[in-house]
């Protein structure tokens, strides 16, 4: 029974991992940013900012994960484009940029968020992508 959850658990894990690292990279440049108020509180602003990161990315990646696992897509650039488009435009979405666009500051953060979107999917695809596809193999004695 256990060997049947080694895929979801897999899955699973890489998806909190790379929310993680999302959540850590945004609570340092928090801590960057305004020292004096987020210095101090950046483990628990990781873990709110990853709680974020998991609420952001989770109804996207119900739908893409399985269909790259269906489709076998072992490719890191696979993942590293899906999650630099659900970063960006998830930044633009939750930065307010469609009411009041700024052009400069829109386009620096969606780019800068990409990025760091394309991180994540690779600590995902290091944990769980690079072996999409790969089912239990049941060998037959004859």
């Amino acid at each position: 029974m256990l060997v049947r959850l080694r895929r979801p658990i897999r899955l699973l894990w890489g998806y909190l991992a790379a929310c993680a690292l999302m959540g850590f990279v945004l609570a340092c440049v928090a801590a960057w940013t305004m020292p004096e108020t987020a210095a101090p509180e950046v483990f628990a602003l990781t873990i709110a900012l990853t709680k974020l990161a998991m609420i952001v990315s989770v109804l996207p990646s119900i739908v893409v994960i399985p269909i790259l696992e269906w489709l076998g897509m072992r490719r890191w650039y696979g993942y590293a484009i899906y999650g630099a488009v659900l970063s960006a435009v998830a930044s633009v979405l939750i930065s307010g940029g469609i009411e009041r666009p700024q052009p400069l500051n829109l386009i620096t953060i969606a780019i800068c968020f990409a990025f760091l979107g394309a991180a994540s999917a690779s600590v995902y695809w290091w944990i769980a992508g690079r072996f999409a596809g790969r089912g239990a193999v049941l060998s037959e004695t004859e």
